[in-house]
């Protein structure tokens, strides 16, 4: 059974490198013509929904349905915050959310792996939505 389990992650590992190798890490040129005026749709590890358009100076008003640490006061709401994007000296896509409880701020290199994109691996976990 120990086999069984250890065969099962280590093929979960390698669908997972797998799909890194097929996906394309996006450069800091291509995000900069890329990313403004895409609407974002993002789940948290918490698994809040946020929803935010990246506007083309910078800024972005998120929303949230709170359903882990973002949003109303009592984290039992939705929420709207200010914010801003943008990318760094790196190639990665920064954001900064000024939410009601907390900041949330965080850069990740953006994968983008056939129609998908990602925030640095390609997960289900990391998938990130942007649209025009």
């Amino acid at each position: 059974m120990r086999m069984l389990a250890s065969l099962v992650v280590a093929g979960a590992l390698s669908t997972v490198a797998v799909a890194d190798d097929a996906a394309v890490k996006m450069t800091r040129a291509e995000l900069q013509s890329f990313l403004p005026g895409t609407n974002v749709t993002h789940t948290n590890k918490g698994g809040s929904l946020r929803r935010w358009t990246n506007e083309a100076d910078g800024t972005l008003v998120a929303s949230t349905n709170n359903k882990g640490t973002f949003g109303g006061a009592y984290g039992t709401s939705g929420g709207s915050a200010t914010g801003t994007w943008m990318v760094d000296e790196k190639g990665k896509y920064c954001i900064q959310i000024d939410w009601k409880r907390v900041e949330e701020k965080w850069c990740a290199s953006i994968l983008k792996a056939g129609d998908s994109y990602y925030l640095g691996s390609v997960d289900p976990a990391q998938k990130i939505e942007f649209a025009k």
